[in-house]
């Protein structure tokens, strides 16, 4: 065993806490895997009680491997898996630390080229050792997830398979620019945790302080090869071990881009498109006993050879969030979606065609931020009743023909489904900054529309542009009686946190801006309808089982559900 680097902690000796083995578990604590550039990554052990050789599940993250067997209810760093579950199973579960994070030497600095490379020797230095079989897979939500991406990418010859939940595959689309706008939102407190988590438990003898985020995103607010060479979207293609993606839907950062992302991979790959979980996917992932029940037919397939029927099945199981129903589909995007255009027009309607006569509608900042805090529409469009069902499952966009009074300003786009007495039930929603409306045609694809985000090419006030923003996929049924909305707005308190500190200067104020409808400006939305067919297959357990209430809170003081039973 590699020897222990030097520690100078910061914290009493009381507080610098070991984690608990899960019952049924044996715990190697701390240790250290030697990687590339001379460094050691720090680790923890979990096997069965019984000795010999297993197939290993392997979590890298930056988050804090010490608090990975707390409740995850707790935190949200707490997305390894379920340790107890697997190893329960016949697995090993080790979880490693990132360069630079907790006991862990080296810098970290969001993908760096080192950090991509060290998935790859990590899996080899795994393989090597005597209690792995020589079968690995990877596991693990949200960054959890990226890392996956990036080692699959690498080709490590042990790596077998992945499975990944909430992970995006586009850095500054998702993480840090969505539409060219800062997501405050997320990254204001996740840099500030990630930061924390870096320096524990204090100086490490090769530890190096990490990247200063903050800094290197508000120095890039354009898209470069900096944020694409740390995203997996680009090598997407390289990865050949199958992939199982979990999306959770409606989350604020990840489904966009796993989903799109999703279309780029050509190794064997299912699809599960999951009930939304607002802020708890991290808690799902760990404690949904139907969904480990399917994560694990997927690793007993491919890291254990057993014929658990998974491969003979449809690709992609959706569940859907208007009828509560599952059902599988042969592929994503749906190769039978009907684009449907509803237009804009006058008198707050959403129609199928643009309106005969020209019309417009205008709106001014800072006038209607009242509007926007207080949770009212600035302007908002709406369906009539319908009058039979509307399945909408996958990607869409809003085409806005629209004018400013400054060279410059924001679109926030959310939409509805409207009940019958009026209670709004959100679906989606998209931003797109005006001076990043330039698109890559090559690209793009229907309700996708692909947005370098490489050069701000500034407005001249009051000239009618086009623009097309990309709203996150959602997978909903509008039933008979409801109706559609989409709302436009310029400010969204809740994404930008009122964060207006250098957004004064780039998106200024006062400001007015006007949306046109007509046959020459057919503002529109573009909506992946999907008709009815002949189900494939009937959903069946354990996917047919995956449910769960959605949860508006950040903190849940309980544990129900942790830890998750074998």
């Amino acid at each position: 065993m590699t020897d222990q680097p030097t520690t100078q902690p910061v914290y009493p000796d009381a507080l610098l806490l070991h984690p608990t083995p899960p019952e049924g578990t044996r715990l190697t604590e701390n240790l250290r895997i030697p990687v590339r550039d001379g460094i050691t990554l720090a680790a923890d052990l979990y096997q069965p009680l019984a000795e010999g050789k297993y197939p290993v599940l392997l979590s890298l993250s930056p988050y804090a491997k010490e608090i990975q067997q707390k409740p995850p209810h707790w935190s949200h760093a707490i997305e390894s898996g379920a340790t107890g579950f697997y190893v329960a199973h016949g697995y090993i579960h080790i979880i490693v630390q990132v360069r630079g994070a907790g006991l862990s030497q080296g810098r970290w600095a969001l993908f760096d080229e080192k950090e991509r490379t060290d998935g790859y020797d990590i899996i080899e230095w795994i393989a090597a050792q005597p209690w792995c079989d020589g079968n690995i897979g990877m596991i693990g939500d949200s960054y959890w997830s990226w890392s996956q991406y990036h080692a699959a990418a690498a080709q490590p010859p042990h790596l077998r398979c992945i499975c990944q939940c909430d992970g995006t595959t586009d850095l500054y689309r998702d993480m840090i620019y969505q539409g060219g706008v800062y997501n405050a939102e997320f990254l204001d407190t996740w840099i500030s945790y990630q930061t924390k988590m870096a320096a524990w438990p204090g100086p490490v003898d090769g530890k190096e302080p990490p990247m200063n985020l903050t800094y290197e995103a508000a120095m890039r607010p354009t898209n470069s090869d900096w944020y694409q060479s740390r995203s997996a979207w680009p090598v997407l293609h390289k990865i050949k071990v199958p992939v199982l993606s979990i999306s959770p839907q409606g989350g604020a950062m990840h489904a966009r881009g796993q989903l799109a992302g999703y279309a780029k991979i050509t190794a064997p790959k299912k699809l599960l498109v999951v009930p939304p979980t607002g802020f708890w996917s991290h808690l799902r992932y760990l404690t949904n006993p139907a969904l480990n029940a399917q994560m694990l037919r997927w690793f007993d397939h491919w890291l254990k050879g057993k014929d658990t029927g998974l491969m003979q099945e449809p690709e992609v199981a959706i569940y859907d969030t208007g009828t509560n129903d599952w059902r599988h589909e042969a592929e994503y995007p749906i190769a039978r979606t009907q684009w449907t255009k509803l237009h804009l027009g006058p008198n707050a309607t959403l129609t199928p065609t643009p309106p005969e006569t020209p019309a417009a509608d205008s709106y001014k900042l800072p006038d209607s931020l009242a509007q926007t805090l207080s949770g009212k529409p600035v302007l908002a469009y709406t369906t009539a009743p319908l009058d039979q069902p509307m399945r909408l499952w996958g990607p869409l966009s809003l085409t806005l023909y629209a004018a400013s009074s400054q060279p410059d300003t924001v679109f926030h786009i959310k939409l509805a489904d409207i009940a019958p007495d009026g209670t709004p039930r959100p679906l989606s929603r998209g931003i797109l900054r005006a001076s990043f409306r330039a698109l890559d045609d090559s690209e793009s694809r229907p309700g996708q529309p692909f947005h370098p985000f490489t050069e701000q090419i500034l407005l001249t006030p009051g000239k009618i542009e086009e623009f097309q923003i990309e709203l996150r996929p959602l997978f909903h049924t509008i039933k008979p009686g409801h109706r559609l909305a989409v709302t436009i707005a310029s400010e969204d308190i809740a994404y930008s946190n009122r964060q207006r500190t250098i957004d004064v200067q780039l998106l200024p104020w006062p400001v007015e801006n006007t949306v046109h409808f007509s046959q020459a400006h057919p503002s529109h939305l573009l909506l992946p309808v999907i008709p009815d067919a002949p189900e494939i297959k009937k959903i069946e357990p354990p996917i047919a089982n995956i449910h769960w209430p959605l949860i508006a809170a950040s903190w849940m003081p309980n544990t129900e559900g942790w830890p998750l039973k074998p």
